[in-house]
């Protein structure tokens, strides 16, 4: 399935001035990628980064111009990712700009439109390295003196990680290993990070494969119900029963942790979660939804079992209380074509939500419209309410070849010519996204900020031959 394209955004900086007289801001990185120091006048500083990494790129080339003009200008980024446009170099800066910046290893990125003296614009590497990880192993307190489950029944309970609140960050998917239980003569291998108990015995010895970082461990505790059919998955079942958890963690890359143990959450200390959704976005037939439990710099926890819909709108989560004191809720939901196939799709997200009352979604951000690629040419219609549009260019197996980003209204632009052509010959598609984020100015604004104030995601896309 096609993810949800993404946003290189954007830091409030004070106004630069010296002696009583005015004059541009210093070059200045911008922590996270992001716009500041007022209106371009003259004078441009461009910082090149890793989108995941957050290093500096030496040797990148920034282009600024429109992807039809002859004299452009191009600069490579210096040892601190730094690229200078000045009066002498670059004559005629002044207002709003489109910047591209290619590297190798790297897809291009195009922002339209933007006018601000200092830029830093992550890319994404095309071959990143691997993520780190730490290695947690542990028990859940308790366990062992839950009661055996009834015939064709077994608890089980899956040991996780709050989620980094970055979007789309690969550490939050990272794959577990196996473990072997042994079960009177026979060995039986589950997975690492898994707590069972059955008729046949009872194991709670999990290893957990985590990010690094601060965060919390959290297990969900289930019944399955094998649906009278033992050797048939598809009909299987699963209640929620309960959760343990463990907060204040934070883990080095390769550290092993031993003799982890979390803690379950009793009755006493749960509460409900309902909420409420207005009518699916046309051309959507699909949707699910989830709490998340907002742990600050820990992270961030999703309860997507069982998913909310149209049918289901009440869970049971945690009490904010105890080590949970300082935390909150969002309620994130997801509205798209059909369960296979996610685009158009919407994502809505509201923020601090108030648990002891319904959670009412009142709207969706509904996906751009009339999307075209012909001739070079990549347009679209606007998305009544969208603070942001963009697009993305990638192949058929999703992988992205071109990202573009428009601060100025824009919604046909074309790209400029670039050597080697980054757009391979065959069959593409470009998605085009809208984004919601309530409070924010695009002069003035910083991509680590604004991800804590993004309420719609949207996006569609068509194929077209290059």
């Amino acid at each position: 399935m096609r993810r949800l394209l993404s946003f290189p955004f954007l830091v409030v900086a004070a106004a630069f001035g010296c002696g009583g007289v005015d004059g541009p801001a210093p070059p200045r990185l911008i922590m996270g990628g992001g716009v500041g120091d007022g209106a371009i006048s003259g004078t441009l500083y461009v910082h090149v980064t890793d989108e995941e990494t957050r290093e500096v790129i030496s040797s990148a080339k920034v282009r600024v111009g429109e992807s039809s003009d002859p004299a452009a200008c191009e600069v490579l980024t210096d040892s601190t990712g730094l690229a200078k446009f000045q009066p002498d170099s670059c004559p005629g800066l002044a207002g709003a700009v489109t910047v591209t910046i290619t590297a190798s290893g790297y897809p291009p990125v195009t922002w339209i439109g933007v006018n601000g003296v200092n830029l830093t614009i992550p890319i994404r590497n095309s071959n990143p390295p691997a993520v780190q990880t730490a290695t947690v192993s542990g028990t859940i307190a308790g366990w062992s003196s839950l009661p055996v489950p009834g015939a064709n029944h077994q608890t089980l309970a899956v040991i996780g990680y709050s989620g980094s609140t970055n979007l789309g960050d690969r550490a939050n998917e990272l794959t577990q290993g196996m473990r072997n239980v042994t079960v009177g003569a026979q060995v039986f291998p589950i997975p690492s990070n898994l707590c069972v108990i059955n008729q046949a015995g009872s194991d709670c010895d999990w290893i957990l494969t985590t990010r690094t970082g601060p965060q919390a461990l959290v297990a969900i505790i289930v019944d399955e119900f094998n649906g009278n059919t033992p050797d048939d998955k598809t009909d299987d079942t699963y209640m929620v029963t309960g959760y343990a958890i463990k907060t204040g963690q934070n883990f080095s890359k390769d550290q092993p942790t031993n003799g982890m143990t979390l803690d379950m959450i009793v009755e006493a200390d749960m509460q409900p979660f309902t909420a409420s959704f207005a009518s699916l976005p046309s051309g959507m037939d699909f949707m699910g939804a989830f709490p998340a439990l907002e742990l600050g710099a820990e992270g961030r926890i999703a309860f997507t079992t069982p998913a909310l819909d149209m049918a289901r709108t009440s869970t049971r989560v945690p009490k904010l209380s105890g080590a949970l004191a300082g935390a909150h809720y969002s309620l994130i939901a997801v509205a798209q074509d059909s369960e296979t196939q996610d685009s158009p799709s919407t994502l809505a997200w509201m923020h601090d939500v108030n648990v002891s009352s319904t959670v009412a979604l009142s709207s969706w951000l509904p996906p751009p419209s009339n999307i075209l690629a012909t001739g070079g040419t990549y347009s679209f219609s606007a998305v009544s309410g969208a603070t942001l549009h963009g697009g993305e260019i990638q192949d058929m197996t999703g992988k992205r070849l071109w990202s573009i980003t428009i601060f100025d209204g824009s919604t046909s632009f074309t790209l400029p010519g670039l050597s080697p052509d980054p757009l391979p010959v065959g069959m593409l598609t470009f998605g085009a996204s809208a984004l919601r984020i309530p409070g924010i100015s695009l002069g003035n604004v910083a991509l680590d900020d604004a991800g804590d104030k993004i309420t719609g995601i949207s996006n569609d896309f068509v194929t077209f031959t290059h």
